[in-house]
């Protein structure tokens, strides 16, 4: 029967052991509430975007729509030669490059940008408008995704 209380106390002694190692020390707290300071929060978008200016739509006869649902729009897009699309709408969004090329790019009405889409770049965008003209010599396809369900 001591045996038996023995082991209890170290069963007691171990499950006791995370409830005490838990208490912070006020130095570390203090760490914590510090860098929670310093850090700067990105501003929520606060735009309503309209669907009207989307880019599977106004370039709707370069896109093809893979899934539409829970307020993500992914879709392939594909700007041959000279093609270009006006002026459309991204929420926050994502682009990987399926066949690279390369295009001059007006981002959120400014000045006209050359950009090299090479194959297999990808990126996260944030919410931006844009327009854009396939200068080069190959199509240019991606793979996008238009996270909707992210805007308030």
């Amino acid at each position: 029967m001591k045996s038996f209380n023995w082991l209890n106390s170290i069963l007691i002694a171990i499950l006791w052991i995370p409830f005490t190692s838990c208490n912070q020390s006020s130095s570390t707290t203090e760490k914590v509430e510090e860098i929670a300071e310093n850090i700067e929060a990105m501003p929520t978008p606060s735009k309503k975007y309209d669907m009207s200016k989307a880019c599977h739509i106004v370039g709707a006869d370069m896109s093809k729509v893979l899934v539409d649902t829970l307020g993500v729009v992914m879709y392939e897009f594909t700007m041959n030669p000279g093609d270009s699309i006006a002026w459309h709408e991204h929420p926050y969004h994502t682009l990987y490059v399926l066949e690279g090329g390369k295009a001059a790019v007006y981002f959120n009405g400014g000045e006209k940008q050359i950009m090299e889409f090479p194959t297999g770049y990808g990126m996260l965008g944030e919410p931006l408008g844009d327009a854009a003209v396939n200068i080069g010599d190959t199509p240019i396809k991606v793979l996008s995704h238009e996270l909707y369900s992210l805007a308030p």
